[in-house]
């Protein structure tokens, strides 16, 4: 009777363990119907922009690209029956977002748990800018970017699991305003690996890894090639 009392315990602390480090790595990687839901955006965005040239946007929330173009699903009602299951509105996890809004623009998705660390920490830099009157300024990272030093935060140093390769977390980086953002320059270079052709220097590289993707890089500065390396560029 102990041992299977025993049992039952080490059954429950390796499920619970599992699932914080589910959570925390955000392993699990999309829901299992968010690719058809891409696609059903997709298709009513398309029928959409045949009727107004102007996209059905929320206000932007925040200074980074993709936080500019978050999908209003309200104004897509007769295009699209409800809201997506996986979709904030309706209590998901994802953020859908225009990634290119140009002529035919591309439905893509941020992940919420990336927001949610972000602006956590984010809270804790303002909070240190306006208690030292200065930034938890790293080593310079180009472009006007540095690394954040997490000494000065008292906090524990953060990596963002990238949501392309499980294998790979992504430094946090600020600007000097002090705004977070995210490094996926590992990621890009990874990409560039993979094009046949060279991209142009005026290129924005962040297209690279959402083209083939659900994800856009959320929170990722913009970037372009420089030689034979993904450098940052003020937008």
């Amino acid at each position: 009777m102990k041992q299977r009392i025993w049992v039952a315990g080490l059954l429950l602390i390796l499920l619970l363990v599992t699932g914080c480090v589910r959570t925390d790595e955000f392993n699990e990687r999309t829901a299992k119907n968010l690719p058809q839901e891409v696609q059903q955006v997709q298709t009513a965005i398309d029928e959409y922009v045949k009727g107004t040239p102007v996209l059905p946007l929320k206000s932007a929330q925040g200074p980074s690209l993709y936080q500019k173009y978050l999908i209003d699903f309200d104004k897509l009602k007769g295009y699209l029956a409800d809201s997506p299951s996986n979709s904030f509105e309706k209590g998901g996890r994802y953020v859908f977002v225009i990634a290119d809004p140009g002529k035919r623009p591309k439905v893509r998705v941020m992940d919420l748990r990336v927001t949610d660390k972000i602006r956590d920490l984010q809270v804790k830099v303002n909070a240190y800018k306006d208690r030292e009157k200065k930034l938890p300024f790293g080593k310079k990272e180009g472009g006007g970017f540095y690394s954040l030093d997490f000494k000065s935060l008292d906090a524990d140093p953060l990596l963002i699991p990238s949501p392309y390769h499980s294998q790979i977390k992504l430094p946090i980086i600020l600007d000097k305003k002090g705004q977070l953002f995210i490094d996926y320059r590992s990621e890009v270079m990874q990409a560039l690996e993979n094009e046949k052709k060279k991209p142009s220097i005026h290129k924005d590289l962040r297209e690279l890894l959402w083209k083939d993707s659900l994800f856009v890089p959320a929170y990722s500065p913009k970037m372009i090639n420089k030689g034979k390396d993904p450098v940052f560029q003020p937008e």
